[in-house]
């Protein structure tokens, strides 16, 4: 069978339609025409005669047996009336028993199916006939009155005077479900659709109940088993859980994306603006270079400011680790360290002279040579006054 479109689909399932009765029904009606040209092969022997006596034959018992046929239709809706009498006395009589009613029936109708539908044994059967054998399957009778009396015999007399609580029931005032609900297929619009409106009944049914002072909420000590299982809920919940995480998966992946994409664009925008900067200082040295040389080109000043802009020499930390100035000498701790220890020279006959050593002179001084002149005597006056 061709694989037909959703629309039609849902269609034919709206309309109750059984596509497998419909091809038994097919299969059933091509073995009873293959049955009557088997039978119409198998008597086409016989003669004309016996059937035309056969056809005559009948006609003459009707005649005889209604010999006023121009009453027929008067006597047939005379009976009519009285069926129709008949009937509507037993259906009262059994809407006021508390009985099913039953449409009235032919007394020869079940004479008439046995003949038929006579039933055949499987063995009478051929094997091509065997193929289009049905299933027994049972009728569906719509037995209307049988249905409005059972609905009379349970449906409950409402008035605007009915207290609430006597049948808690409520019709929805929300849009129907056919509107709110456009996907049967949705689960997670389904189930919330039932949930609106389920909560909306609930809120009206709790102001009703208060209203009449109806106790509404449960005791503490009363625990009441829920409509759907906890099973069927927990999987309500891991489904809204699932679309939930979904949603937010995918809407963190493309957001994910556009800064990826938008990180790239500024990436590559500023590697190319790199690029240009450093060719650009390349173009300015190889120019300067060649004016040097006495190929000067008229490109590049040395007055120029910006020459060297872009290449700048990092300076230097101004302080050690521990917080001293840097200067040009050595190491204080390295000096030190020389003077006790070496610094990796020479270091038997390090206090004897050699030619180095005696050809040095920067410490020799005349007057240290001399030495200090021996102090003066004082005159008489001066010694007389010490007196």
């Amino acid at each position: 069978m061709a694989k037909k479109s959703k629309l039609l689909a849902a269609l034919d399932a709206h309309k109750g339609r059984d596509y497998e009765a419909e091809k038994r029904k097919a299969q059933a009606k091509a073995a009873e025409k293959r049955k009557r040209q088997k039978s119409v092969k198998a008597g086409g022997e016989a003669s004309d005669e016996p059937e035309e006596a056969g056809k005559v034959a009948p006609s003459t018992s009707k005649e005889t047996q209604n010999p006023n046929t121009g009453n027929d239709f008067a006597s047939f809706s005379d009976g009519g009336d009285e069926n129709k009498e008949n009937y509507s006395a037993n259906s009262q009589n059994t809407n006021t028993n508390g009985t099913i009613p039953q449409p009235p029936q032919p007394a020869d109708a079940s004479a008439s199916e046995g003949e038929g539908d006579s039933d055949v044994p499987l063995s009478d059967l051929e094997d091509e006939d065997l193929e289009d054998t049905i299933p027994h399957q049972r009728l569906t009778i719509n037995n209307g009155p049988a249905l409005i009396a059972s609905r009379n015999r349970i449906a409950l007399v409402k008035s605007s005077k009915t207290p609430f609580h006597y049948h808690n029931s409520l019709i929805s005032s929300l849009p129907p479900v056919s509107e709110s609900i456009p996907d049967p297929n949705d689960d997670l619009t389904r189930e919330l659709e039932f949930y609106r409106i389920a909560r909306e009944a609930a809120v009206e049914g709790r102001t009703l109940l208060k209203k009449e002072k109806i106790p509404f909420t449960r005791p503490h000590d009363y625990f009441a088993e829920m409509v759907k299982s906890d099973e069927h809920m927990g999987k309500v919940k891991r489904k809204m859980y699932d679309d939930a995480a979904g949603k937010k998966a995918a809407e963190e992946a493309r957001k994910l994306r556009d800064a990826k994409k938008f990180g790239k664009a500024v990436q590559v925008a500023k590697e190319q603006e790199r690029a240009k900067e450093k060719r650009n200082t390349l173009d300015k040295i190889k120019e300067l270079k060649r004016k040097r040389k006495g190929q000067d080109t008229g490109k590049v000043k040395e007055d120029d400011e910006n020459l060297f802009q872009s290449i700048d020499v990092e300076d230097g930390p101004s302080k050690d680790k521990s917080g001293r100035e840097r200067g040009e000498g050595l190491n204080v701790k390295r000096q030190k360290r020389d003077q006790k220890y070496g610094f990796g020279g020479k270091k038997r006959f390090s206090k004897s002279g050699d030619a180095v050593s005696s050809a040095d002179i920067r410490g020799f001084s005349a007057a240290k040579m001399k030495g200090k002149a021996k102090a003066k005597r004082p005159g008489k006056s001066k010694r007389a006054a010490a007196r």
